[in-house]
């Protein structure tokens, strides 16, 4: 039987306690907190890494956003795989940016090679 939006609603009235919730976000605060800071560092490395491509390409704009998402998206990657996975998820999103995006796939190819190589997970 599938489940439509009145049920998954009401499973979630059913579950959602609000007392619980605050405590499980208390619980969790420092921890999400040292996380979220790490992450803010390892992400504005892959920024600090990607300008100077984009700025050596003359990219501004809307693309220069383009290719920012690229980059944060790869990285967000690299984070998780290693080696020939880390190759073969590089290669895909090369693919759907440039298909679905029109992105320069030598810019792509630089910004693979700096992100690839320079930004070290905390």
């Amino acid at each position: 039987m599938y489940r439509g939006g009145l049920d998954r609603y009401s499973k979630w009235s059913a579950k959602f306690v609000p007392e619980t919730v605050a405590a499980r976000f208390t619980q969790v605060r420092d921890l999400a907190l040292e996380r979220g800071q790490l992450g803010l560092l390892y992400f504005g490395t892959v920024d600090d890494l990607v300008r100077p491509v984009l700025d050596k390409h003359g990219i501004t704009g809307p693309a220069r956003a383009l290719y920012l998402a690229f980059a944060k998206k790869l990285a967000r990657h690299l984070i998780r795989h290693k080696g020939e996975a880390a190759s073969r998820i590089a290669s895909g999103l090369k693919a759907e940016w440039v298909t679905a995006f029109g992105a320069d796939p030598a810019i792509i190819d630089e910004i693979i090679g700096v992100v690839g190589a320079g930004v070290t997970p905390y």
